[in-house]
């Protein structure tokens, strides 16, 4: 699968050499454009590949990241409609602190956004940012040591963290560590190192968290309906597929949330998966065919109470038949997709090893499918004759189903 050039990171660390928070740096091709406000662009489309991204290797993105903005982007709207806990805008040197900036700033720390101060070498004119920021980022590379020194101490007071940047070797670090520095930052450290990933587009990201946030056990009938009820064209889908002959109900569905209720809160959950995977992949559409049949398969033999001792939840089951190809619909490998869901650890597991009775079930399903001998060898006749059953059964449903996924 191709991959691409996300961003960089480099590491911050505390005064015991361990990794706290890390910066988070571009490595794209906008600087080499006209654009006369690339700089906002860059910062948006960091901020784009960091949150909507499968990345290649863990990159510790639940510790604190920081993100140079300019005043370009400080006046923009990009903003998170709710500010990450673990994000922090370094303001860059170029940002003058004036009454607006000022404002600005104070406006979105109401919000719950956090500041850095970046590249200070002392000068005064910087003073009234203290008031707002978390972390200040000494160049010391840029700075006469010895007046570091002398103001080093007034910095302490202050409140706020004291990071030493361009920490480029041993003589460095040890003259930081002993003036008192919180956090330290360089290539002596280590140098920014390049992330690669694979890029997922808006609608296929929000597509994945619509699946993982209807997977959860605790999500209530109100949720579901609201979750759904935000894309318009799921809304009509569902509405009209509910509506549909398969389940011949007496009444019109006529809402969401009349659906999850009288069909009940699994049904609309599976549905809107299915529902929501189909209209964001690009693979044929007997890709998702084959999924669907082997999710109800797995539904239906968990529902048996002949099942030789494999204890699992249909609900479940048939969510783990599903997302079983989801690397193939999205093209991206299983793995990095699972680490940017929020998935149950059992569910991952399954997925992942087939190493717990959902697992094992998946795999003897995927077994029969492919007419593996070793899984025919190791059933018995009775779980055999089950799996041949709940097999025919969801070839007729799936069938049924796809007349409606279009």
């Amino acid at each position: 699968m191709n991959e691409t050039i996300l961003f960089a990171r480099q590491p911050i660390f505390d005064r015991s050499c361990k990794m706290v928070a890390s910066e988070i740096l571009y490595r794209g091709d906008i600087f080499n454009s006209d654009s006369d406000d690339k700089d906002l662009i860059a910062t948006r489309d960091l901020l784009v590949n960091v949150c909507t991204s499968v990345f290649n290797s863990n990159i510790n993105l639940d510790l604190p990241m920081l993100v140079n903005v300019d005043m370009g982007f400080l006046d923009s709207d990009y903003f998170f409609p709710i500010p990450p806990h673990n994000l922090i805008f370094e303001i860059l040197e170029t940002v003058e602190p004036s009454e607006d900036v000022l404002k600005r700033i104070a406006e979105l720390r109401r919000l719950g956004y956090q500041f850095a101060l970046d590249d200070y070498v002392l000068e005064p004119s910087k003073f009234p940012f203290f008031k707002h920021i978390k972390i200040l980022k000494i160049d010391i590379l840029d700075i006469d040591f010895n007046k570091l020194t002398v103001i080093f101490p007034k910095l302490k007071k202050v409140g706020f963290q004291l990071l030493a940047e361009k920490v480029e070797d041993q003589e460095s670090f040890d003259k930081c560590l002993d003036l008192g520095f919180d956090l330290f930052q360089g290539y002596f450290l280590e140098k920014p190192v390049l992330i690669s990933g694979q890029k997922i587009d808006a609608n296929k990201n929000s597509a994945l968290q619509l699946v993982s946030h209807l997977s959860r056990h605790d999500i209530e009938t109100d949720e579901v309906a609201e979750l759904i009820s935000r894309d318009p064209v799921l809304t009509v889908k569902i509405l009209a597929l509910i509506n549909c002959p398969i389940y011949q109900l007496v009444r019109e569905v006529k809402s969401v949330k009349d659906a999850v209720v009288r069909l009940g809160l699994n049904v609309v959950k599976q549905w809107a998966m299915i529902l929501t995977l189909a209209s964001n992949s690009s693979q044929p559409k007997e890709l998702l065919r084959t999924l669907l049949i082997r999710a109800k398969t797995l539904s239906l033999f968990s529902d048996n109470p002949l099942t030789g001792g494999v204890k699992t939840d249909s609900s479940e089951s048939f969510l783990v038949g599903l997302l079983s190809g989801i690397d193939a619909v999205f093209q991206v490998e299983i793995k990095d997709l699972l680490d940017s869901l929020t998935l149950s650890d059992s569910i991952k597991s399954a997925l992942l090893f087939h190493d717990n009775d959902l697992g094992k079930l998946l795999q003897n399903t995927i077994g029969i499918e492919r007419l593996d001998d070793k899984v025919f060898e190791r059933l018995t006749k009775q779980e055999l004759e089950l799996f041949k059953k709940c097999y025919s059964q969801a070839l007729t449903w799936t069938d049924e189903v796809m007349n409606y996924l279009v």
